[in-house]
């Protein structure tokens, strides 16, 4: 154990020395994922094809993943917003409703909840790389009961994709025809609810994932040793258990061996953030009582363990038991 927490503590060290270069490298590559999964959801015009094709595409994708980097997570969401309008510009229609609801987003939620609003991103993000059960339990161990907004918002964009993409391909827009508008506007409203209210997984995911946070939230939160440990671990249970209700009961369109296997790396990948970020030292954990003149305190000292200060402490223990040498 001594040896893993040394390799800890030198990996860590590492990541704060470079941690400027390394948090843009995660920036990137997050930025290059959310263009990748918003990427082909609908045909541009053909004055804004050849940037969604060979050889313009990948060079194009980099640069959006720069930017994502560089700008600020509110400018970051409105290129999105504006690189998905431009993908349905051929459908005025759905451009314009799908544009507006995103805009209601970034300005009713992501400008008000910056910090909980990257779990949007990251929501899509961990779709996109088969890991979704991964969200609810990091927003449990480090944010509050609130990033339920942002998941199930990120579930419902998730779900929503494939239902616009759909409708680009079955839906005949009425372009700058004003006056058929209204009557196209109509058709794709009911369209997009009837697609949206019959397509209820995203209900069963957002359910689930609000169980598995607020189960990792409360346990992780209480004054028992191990606790972030226990609380990854039965915020996993509960996702498999939840999925084999789930599909026992309403016959949800899941394999349960891969909902379980995804579910075991991420709950490895959990734990594995959680270790990088703290260890704590159980076994030299201490109740301290005080009280002052309105209240009494019960507090619990848990402390950390950090190999290097440990090092210094122990050597300047041996240092003040080392004899005299004798001279002043």
């Amino acid at each position: 154990m001594k040896a893993i927490l040394q390799a800890r503590e030198a990996i860590v060290r590492l990541y704060k020395q470079f941690e400027v270069g390394l948090l843009f490298l995660l920036r990137f590559i997050a930025g290059i994922a959310a263009f990748n999964i918003i990427s082909g959801i609908g045909y541009p015009l053909d004055v804004f094809r050849p940037f969604f094709e060979a050889p313009l595409a990948l060079p194009i994708t980099l640069l959006l993943g720069v930017i994502f980097v560089i700008l600020p997570h509110s400018l970051s969401y409105g290129i999105m917003i504006v690189d998905i309008g431009i993908q349905l510009s051929q459908y005025t229609e759905i451009a314009l409703l799908v544009t507006l609801f995103l805009l209601c987003v970034l300005f009713f939620y992501a400008r008000l909840a910056p910090r909980e609003s990257i779990l949007i991103l990251l929501t899509l993000a961990a779709f996109y790389f088969k890991i979704p059960y991964l969200v609810p339990i990091l927003a449990g161990l480090y944010f509050s009961v609130t990033a339920l907004i942002p998941i199930s918002i990120g579930i419902f964009i998730w779900n929503f994709i494939p239902v616009v993409h759909e409708l680009t391909q079955t839906t005949k827009s009425a372009g700058l025809a004003i006056m058929d508008m209204p009557e196209t506007f109509g058709a794709i409203l009911r369209e997009l609810v009837s697609s949206v209210s019959g397509n209820q997984s995203w209900i069963f995911y957002s359910f689930i994932f609000a169980m598995v946070l607020l189960v990792v939230y409360g346990i992780s939160r209480m004054s028992i040793d191990y606790s972030k440990d226990i609380s990854v671990a039965l915020g996993a249970l509960m996702v498999v258990i939840s999925f084999i209700i789930a599909k026992i009961m309403t016959g949800i369109d899941e394999d349960i061996f891969f909902v379980l296997v995804f579910t075991i790396i991420s709950a490895g990948l959990a734990e594995l953030v959680r270790f990088f970020d703290v260890v704590l030292d159980y076994g030299r954990a201490e109740r301290v009582e005080f009280e002052d003149e309105e209240n009494y305190y019960f507090v619990k000292v848990v402390p950390k363990v950090i190999m290097t200060r440990r090092n210094r402490v122990l050597r300047s223990k041996v240092r003040r038991a080392e004899p005299d040498s004798g001279y002043n």
